[in-house]
């Protein structure tokens, strides 16, 4: 049965158990998923807690363990009191939305870091728009990301216990500007979105003496963007005695387009375009369908712009499928073999709307709750 859990968000430990009425969570891929709860005050280990400043908003992270594994983890962001039940309901989302809380400025003066191998400068951004900090120092999409959360982790009380990977050297550039208060959080967001771009994953671990918990930053490589376990798992919705139930199919096609146009901001004094085309759906007897993208006025070069477009296209090449269904998980693939962005092999037989044989999908996002005893996956197919 999972446990819940909370701590102290900027260190990590003074880890204290809850007993829970009820609990969810979810981890969903390239996002920071959620936690949340509900505890009775009534209960004397809870009361004796003092949960409204232990656990107090945005200083506190709330996590949900199965034994040594823990599903998901990130700052306790609401509490929700009720006088008459005597409840106290938590809300927490992923170490991802920690960064959705902090603006991408350079480290200011004063706050340096002391260490001479440092090198943050390519990030470094100004206040003046019309003086931004100049990219010298080509980077991989890993990098970039790697990066924008060492910076933010070098501010005073900014070092929550995130783990950096080693970087990874590349030829792709980003000028930031700080006058664009933009969150970390979202231009993380937006690499893993570009064409090529990497999966990015803050999951949570206990530490080595089990006393803490810290958050791995994982990144997908220049040339392995996503991030997945190398061994598939399955599931049978068609077999008898299966542990899968609840099999919904959804398929979508208003994303669907054959030209796609991204637009940016401006470069001297003129707008930044660009369209990608493909005559795939046409030939294939589909009419004209054109998709645009205006979500990056930040962007000032020309090759993140087409990066955009080429991935709308991509993205709209085919309708969106989205599989989910519950599986039971005192059956195999038990929980813990598997996490967002791996890859399963579902396998279908006489099925009356989806063909038979093994569809190879990638779940991108797990839900359970407290009872532990099934969890809800979503999946879209593999990208041929």
């Amino acid at each position: 049965m999972p446990r819940f859990f909370i701590g102290d968000l900027l260190t990590g430990r003074r880890i204290q158990n809850l007993n829970v009425l009820t609990g969810a969570w979810t981890a969903t891929l390239n996002a920071a998923g959620s936690i949340s709860c509900t505890v009775s005050l009534r209960d004397p280990i809870n009361r004796e807690l003092g949960l409204a400043e232990l656990a107090a908003v945005g200083k506190s992270f709330l996590a949900c363990a199965e034994g040594k594994t823990i599903l998901n983890a990130g700052p306790l962001w609401v509490h929700d009191y009720d006088d008459d039940a005597q409840t106290l309901s938590f809300t927490a989302a992923g170490m991802w939305s920690y960064f959705d809380h902090r603006v991408l400025l350079p480290v200011l003066a004063g706050r340096l870091p002391t260490d001479p191998t440092t090198n943050t400068r390519w990030t470094k951004v100004s206040v003046d728009p019309d003086d931004p900090w100049p990219v010298d120092t080509s980077k991989s999409y890993q990098g970039m990301v790697r990066g924008l959360v060492a910076q933010a982790q070098l501010e005073t009380g900014g070092n929550v216990p995130v783990i950096l990977p080693a970087e990874i050297p590349g030829s792709y550039e980003r000028n930031y500007v700080g006058a664009d208060v933009a969150m970390v959080g979202e231009r993380i967001r937006q690499l893993t979105q570009v064409e090529n771009g990497p999966d990015v994953r803050f999951p949570p671990r206990f530490t080595a003496d089990m006393l803490g918990v810290e958050w791995p930053l994982l990144i997908g490589t220049p040339t392995q963007p996503l991030l997945f376990s190398p061994i598939d798992v399955t599931f049978r919705p068609s077999a008898n005695k299966s542990s899968v139930s609840k099999l919904k199919v959804n398929v979508d096609g208003t994303n669907l387009l054959n030209r796609g146009f991204a637009s940016g901001g401006r470069q001297s004094g003129e707008s930044v375009a660009a369209v990608a085309t493909s005559t795939a759906l046409l030939t294939a007897g589909f009419p004209a369908l054109d998709g645009v993208d205006t979500s990056h006025q930040t962007i000032s070069k020309d090759q993140t712009v087409t990066a955009y477009a080429n991935e709308l296209l991509l993205r709209g090449s085919k309708p969106i499928q989205k599989w989910s269904f519950t599986h039971n998980v005192s059956q195999e693939p038990f929980l813990g073999s598997f996490s967002e962005g791996d890859f399963a092999n579902v396998r279908m037989h006489d099925n009356p709307y989806v063909t038979d044989g093994t569809h190879r999908m990638r779940i991108t996002q797990i839900s359970g709750d407290h009872t532990g005893n099934t969890v809800d996956l979503t999946f879209q197919p593999e990208v041929s």
